[in-house]
């Protein structure tokens, strides 16, 4: 669109100080990061819009500006001063900086253009645009608007209106990709080599050199096409991220705004709604405009375009008048849209000559120093306080009102245009050709040198290099985090290979979790692998760790109102947990590996918020709860039984999911007691009412086999005899020759095994037992109570009978999910094992924390993991029903009180059978008081209420 040029500046009505406002317009349209530091201007910020008004006739204290049909011709002189002269080929009229001049004829035109265009308020950004594009100054390059024209295309789209949504999205879809296609075309010179080979293999080398190469663009930008531009489906309250189904709402708007629009009589809510659908349409259009001028002004550091494009893109709306004008129009889309299009390189200079908006605000007075060399104004000062305020981040209205002087100028303004008729804009320079070379240069260098640091470290460290958040170890273990996808194997001895299943599962979990929005971070920390030497390992944890995927995978998919996504993060601890913590409490780890310290290195990046698991009761994992709680984070323990971690030195962070031992043994005296299973197999010694108790223990386990031995000696001693056999997982005494004193009790007492060694080591006993002539000279198997069992046999019942038929294990498990149950058929369709040996805890503690991280997420979202240790103690959880029981956790309680137990047996037959039933059950949430066939006999609790 043409504007003729006003008359000569030196012929306007100027107001007084009109050079100085011209001086800061200058200065922010040819740099619009103006006075920030050098650091701080690849900030992106949006200049506020300015509209020029009169000063009432009182003055500037009297009333609220007043509108002048005049300021119109000082807009369009403004718009002279960004106009030159080329003359590289050929003399031309060329812009120094692009810009557009908005006519009010645009909405009044009508014709076939604008029915081309769909609308006059399509047609309207359209010329804004197009006005852009044809300005760019010489040598700057070509204005690419990839969103606006997609947006466009969109509106234009020659897809009939339908029903079947499906449908349209697949023709939209395909309309979308045939013309980003067509942007690709082949080397000129491929015709002409095809041409020169001749004969039949002409066709062969146009097709190699265009067709693949067409098709793998039309597929890249295919798969891509329903994911870009995310922010439409949010402007349009269009749930998801589909970029097609935002489209089609916005052509549903456009043809509602187009068909009533069209309509001779329409009623007027229709009116109502038609006015708001073209409006929507025209921010919709803007804000695309808006991020691609953004993009346009910020070429990529490399490119020799980049220092001539610090200019802003300037919007000039010279008749801003009633609501029917298409700059006011424009106007109002601005300022309705600059808040949600981000940063913003358009410069907006309007001039009201009607009613002034009311979202239009007078800019906030502040005395700032005058720029040297130039004459003091308030105008001038007001934009330039107003520019320099927004380029700084500090908050400022999307429009503003500038009131000019209505005293005229004395000349001085006219003499200063008119030596000063054009903005000063960088020219381009020799350099500007260099930043590419430049940068191609340090890249190879860059690349060159990192290669050399890697082979310099590498050569440094022995074995394979391993990520930062883990370290191999002496005796071949790899210990600290993983996510599943940082390369970070943590699997090594005989189960290894179960572990890399997990953590495949676990990388593709986390990758589905969006970490652009606010998400949390749990960390399963236990023993995952065993040394180089050793073949046994602790596959107890795996289990716990398939209920916590299998959480994790559920809570991402709820998709609540107010949900903090969860991804997980697994930490190996090593054997014995010996490299999960470092001093203290711990005195077996002699290294510098601290595995609890790495997870609190990346406590921040990763948004952790807790740590679950440990599995263990050792020094050394206390000692990391202790480390752990120290910075904040909460620990809840599962399959943790040891007294010790609950009492003593337990951090006030630390909470579990398992009974303590005092309960446990309380609960395998009155079963070794009184069970009429157990009793078929062992008999009552004289003087005695219960058998003789044979209790394999180690006694240098502190924290649970010497405690669980000594605990149980104390509650089962007033009816049967209690014989101590020293067996554990580092002993110099032989495994056979334990195996053949405890068969010779046993066989001597007719009684039974307590054991309460550590489920590692148990089928290294079992094995020697299973043939040693006193437990197989006996009639009746030798029964064998475990507090903890291997897992293996737990979860592949009929290996006993295959390779242990003289032993019958009975063994302790806390959870007891429901064969028919929702978690056991998940579970099993997801890992292809039943539910048994606790993975309901692991299931359980991942879904306990989601809810508490979901209630304090509605309150702060930007929460402390210390905030959720607070909201574990007060208010705590009261009375989840878990898969693995009823759960009650706060600062009185850090273990669920009257937790349910389960005493199961592995009969001949191959499938277990559960004993014995105590304490709060999950099913139906009932407690449970006394155990056997007629209820005889009274459950042992840890809670009185």
């Amino acid at each position: 669109m043409l504007h003729p040029p006003p008359e000569d500046a030196q012929q306007l009505v100027l107001p007084d100080g009109f050079d100085a406002l011209i001086r800061v317009l200058d200065r922010y349209v040819t740099d619009r990061r103006a006075g920030l530091p050098w650091r701080a201007r690849s900030r992106g910020r949006a200049l506020p819009a300015v509209l020029l008004a009169r000063e009432p006739e009182g003055g500037p204290a009297a009333s609220t500006a007043e509108p002048d049909p005049a300021l119109t011709a000082l807009v369009l002189a403004y718009r002279q001063r960004l106009l030159t002269t080329g003359r590289d080929p050929v003399q031309h009229l060329a812009g120094l900086v692009p810009h557009a001049v908005v006519d009010d004829a645009l909405l009044a035109r009508g014709g076939p253009r604008e029915d081309d265009a769909g609308g006059p308020h399509v047609l309207l950004v359209e010329e804004v645009a197009r006005q852009l594009r044809t300005s760019m100054p010489d040598r700057t390059g070509t204005l690419r608007l990839r969103e606006f024209d997609t947006l466009l295309a969109v509106l234009r789209a020659p897809i009939p209106v339908g029903d079947d949504t499906e449908a349209d999205r697949k023709a939209l879809r395909e309309m979308l990709v045939d013309r980003y296609a067509r942007r690709f075309q082949p080397a000129p010179g491929a015709a002409q080599l095809g041409d020169a080979v001749g004969g039949p293999w002409a066709a062969a080398v146009r097709w190699v050199t265009s067709v693949p190469v067409g098709w793998l663009w039309r597929l890249w930008y295919g798969i891509r096409v329903d994911r870009q531009h995310p922010w439409l489906g949010a402007r349009l309250n269009q749930p998801g991220r589909s970029f097609l189904d935002a489209a089609l709402a916005l052509r549903a708007a456009h043809q509602y705004s187009r068909t009533r629009d069209t309509a001779r009589t329409q009623p007027p809510e229709s009116a109502v709604m038609a006015a708001r659908d073209e409006a929507v349409v025209r921010q919709v259009l803007l804000i695309a405009l808006i991020h691609d001028l953004a993009k346009a002004a910020r070429p990529p550091a490399w490119s020799r375009r980049r220092p001539r494009r610090g200019w802003s893109f300037v919007l000039l709306l010279p008749t801003v008048g009633g609501d029917g004008s298409a700059c006011r129009k424009l106007l109002d889309t601005y300022a309705a849209t600059a808040g949600d299009a981000g940063p913003s390189p358009l410069l907006v200079l309007g001039a009201a000559t009607d009613d002034i908006p009311s979202y239009a605000a007078p800019p906030a007075p502040q005395a700032v120093p005058a720029q040297s060399g130039s004459r003091t104004h308030r105008a001038g000062r007001a934009v330039a306080t107003l520019f320099s305020a927004a380029i700084a981040g500090r908050g400022a209205e999307a429009v503003c009102v500038l009131p000019l002087p209505r005293t005229p100028d004395d000349g001085t303004a006219a003499e200063w245009l008119a030596g000063h008729r054009v903005v000063r804009t960088r020219r381009a320079a020799a350099w500007d050709c260099w930043r590419p070379v430049a940068a191609t240069v340090a890249a190879a260098l860059l690349l060159a040198g990192g290669f050399a640091g890697y082979r310099a470290v590498l050569s440094l460290l022995p074995g394979e290099r391993s990520p930062a958040s883990c370290r191999e170890v002496a005796t071949g273990q790899v210990v600290g985090l993983t996510d599943g996808t940082d390369g970070c194997d943590l699997a090594h001895g005989l189960y290894a290979p179960e572990l890399r299943k997990l953590e495949r599962t676990l990388g593709e979990q986390n990758a589905l979790v969006d970490t652009s929005r606010p998400y949390r971070t749990l960390v399963f920390f236990a023993p995952l692998s065993v040394g180089s030497e050793s073949k046994r390992t602790v596959p107890t944890g795996f289990q716990m760790l398939r209920g916590a995927l299998l959480a994790q995978k559920q809570v991402n998919a709820r998709h609540l109102k107010s949900q903090v996504p969860v991804r997980l993060l697994v930490a190996n601890a090593g054997e014995y947990f010996r490299y999960g913590s470092s001093g203290g409490l711990n005195t077996t780890n002699h290294t510098t590996v601290d595995v609890a310290q790495m997870i609190l290195d990346r406590a921040s990046t990763d948004h952790i918020a807790a740590v679950m698991g440990l599995t263990q009761s050792r020094p050394e994992s206390q000692q990391a709860a202790i480390e752990l709680g120290t910075k904040g984070l909460a620990v809840l323990g599962t399959g943790v039984t040891g007294q010790q971690m609950v009492e003593g030195e337990s951090p006030v962070s630390y909470f579990q999911l398992s009974p303590p031992d005092a309960r446990i043994a309380s609960v395998m005296a009155s079963f070794a007691q009184h069970s009429p299973r157990l009793r078929a197999l062992a008999k009552p010694t004289s003087g005695h009412v219960a058998p003789a108790a044979v209790v394999v223990y180690d006694p240098s386990d502190k924290y649970f086999s010497n405690d669980l031995a000594n605990r149980f000696d104390t509650a089962y001693k007033p009816a049967g005899p209690v014989y101590r056999v020293p067996y554990g997982e580092v002993d110099d005494r032989r495994t056979s020759n334990v195996a053949q004193t405890v068969c010779a009790l046993v066989h001597r007492t007719n009684g039974f095994v307590l054991y309460a060694g550590r489920s590692g080591v148990m089928e290294d006993l079992f094995h020697y037992m299973q043939g040693d002539p006193g437990c197989r000279a006996r009639q009746n198997r030798v029964a064998v109570l475990a507090e903890s069992p291997a897992p293996d046999l737990t979860l592949h019942p009929e290996r006993m009978q295959q390779e242990y038929d003289a032993l019958t294990l009975f063994y302790n498990q806390f959870s007891l999910p429901d064969r028919q149950g929702p978690f056991a058929g998940l579970f099993h369709a997801a890992f292809h094992l039943s539910a048994e040996n606790d993975a309901a805890l692991g299931y359980d503690a991942v879904n306990v924390l989601s809810d508490i991280m979901d209630a304090i997420f509605t309150t702060d979202p930007a929460f402390t993991p210390s905030s959720l240790v607070t909201q574990l103690q007060d208010p705590g959880v009261s009375r989840y029903v878990g898969e693995s029981g009823v759960i009650t956790l706060n600062s009185d309680h850090n273990y669920p009180p009257d937790k349910e137990i389960h005493v199961r047996e592995i009969p001949s037959h191959g499938k277990p059978l559960t004993d014995l039933t105590c304490g709060v059950l999950a099913k139906g949430a009932q407690r449970v008081t006394h155990w056997g066939s007629d209820g005889r006999f009274t459950c042992p609790t840890d809670d009185p209420s």
